[in-house]
C-alpha cells in the first residue's frame, strides 16, 4: 500500500486464514467489509464462518480456488479464508504528538520503532509484545519496511488490530519529529556500555530496533540520544529481534521492574 493509500485512522488490508478471519471479524478495532471461503472447505467450517458473518453483518461469499489465489496471493497460507478489513488503530505520526500535549502532557509514552526488519514473521511477533506491554505506538515508516500483510496478521495473532500505528515517511523524519515533541531516542546497539535493565525510561521514550544482521543504519544511529544493550552469557551475540523488543517492551513499561519487586 503506497503512502497515498493511507487515510488517518483507517488503512484496508486482505486478511487470511481462519482464526486472523475470525480475530478481525470480533475485534472492536477492525472493521470488516466483506469474507470470501473457498468452496471446497469443510461443510462445518464454512456453516460456523457464514454465521459468524451473519452475526456481525459481513457480506460472505463462497468462491473457488483460483479466485482466492488472486485475492490473497498466498495460497499456501491462506487456509481457503480471506477478508477484507480496515484498521482502525492506523494514525499520521502527528496524531501521536498531539497526544503529548494539553491533558496529555502529564502521561510517560512509551513508542517502539524497527529500522530495516523487512521479516513479515518478526515484524508481526513484535506487534504482539507492543500490544501486550501496553505501547503508546509502534512507529511505522513506508520507506524501508513493508506494510502490513497477511504474514505479518498471522505472527501476530490476531493483536494486529489492536495494536497503535503511527506512520511517518520515512524512519530518520520520524524519529526528528517525535524528539521535537520531547522523546529521547534509544537504540539497541550489543556493543553499548549501558544496559536495558539498568534504565530508568525518560517521561517520554522511543525504543529502536534494527535486524539481526545489519543492526542500525547510520542515519538512526546518528540521532540517537543512547544506545542500550542487552546482557549476554555464552558464545551468543545477538538475539532474533522479536525476542529483543519483548524485552524492550516489558522493560520500558515497567513490568520487569515489578515483577522483580513482588
Amino acid at each position: 500500500m503506497t503512502r497515498q493509500g493511507l487515510r488517518r485512522g483507517t488503512s484496508e488490508i486482505v486478511v487470511f486464514g481462519r482464526h486472523p478471519v475470525e480475530a478481525a471479524l470480533r475485534s472492536e478495532w477492525a472493521e470488516v467489509s466483506s469474507v470470501q471461503s473457498v468452496r471446497a472447505r469443510p461443510p462445518a467450517e464454512r456453516d460456523a464462518l457464514r454465521r459468524l458473518c451473519l452475526e456481525k453483518s459481513v457480506p460472505y461469499e463462497e468462491i473457488s480456488r483460483s479466485a482466492m489465489d488472486s485475492v490473497t496471493g498466498a495460497p499456501r497460507h491462506d487456509q481457503g479464508v480471506a477478508a477484507r478489513v480496515h484498521l482502525l488503530r492506523i494514525m499520521e505520526l502527528d496524531a501521536l504528538i498531539a497526544e503529548t500535549k494539553g491533558r496529555g502532557a502529564r502521561r510517560p509514552m512509551r513508542v517502539l520503532a524497527l529500522d530495516g526488519v523487512t521479516n513479515s514473521q518478526n515484524v508481526g511477533m513484535v506487534v504482539r509484545s507492543v500490544v501486550a506491554a501496553g505501547f503508546d505506538a509502534l512507529l511505522w515508516p513506508m520507506k524501508g519496511q513493508p506494510w502490513v500483510n497477511g504474514l505479518v496478521v498471522r505472527a501476530a495473532v490476531g493483536s494486529i488490530f489492536a495494536c497503535p500505528i503511527a506512520v511517518c515517511d520515512d524512519l530518520g523524519a520520524g524519529l526528528a519529529l517525535l524528539q521535537g515533541a520531547g522523546f529521547a531516542c534509544f537504540g539497541l546497539d550489543a556493543g553499548a556500555s549501558e544496559s536495558l535493565f539498568d534504565l530508568v525510561p525518560p517521561h517520554r521514550a522511543v525504543f529502536v530496533l534494527g535486524s539481526e544482521s545489519q543492526g542500525l543504519s547510520g542515519e538512526v544511529e546518528a540521532a540517537l540520544d543512547g544506545r542500550l544493550s542487552i546482557p549476554m552469557r555464552g558464545p551468543v551475540e545477538s538475539l532474533n529481534v522479536a525476542v529483543a523488543a519483548g524485552l524492550v517492551c516489558y522493560q520500558a513499561a515497567g513490568m520487569l521492574r515489578r515483577a522483580g519487586e513482588a
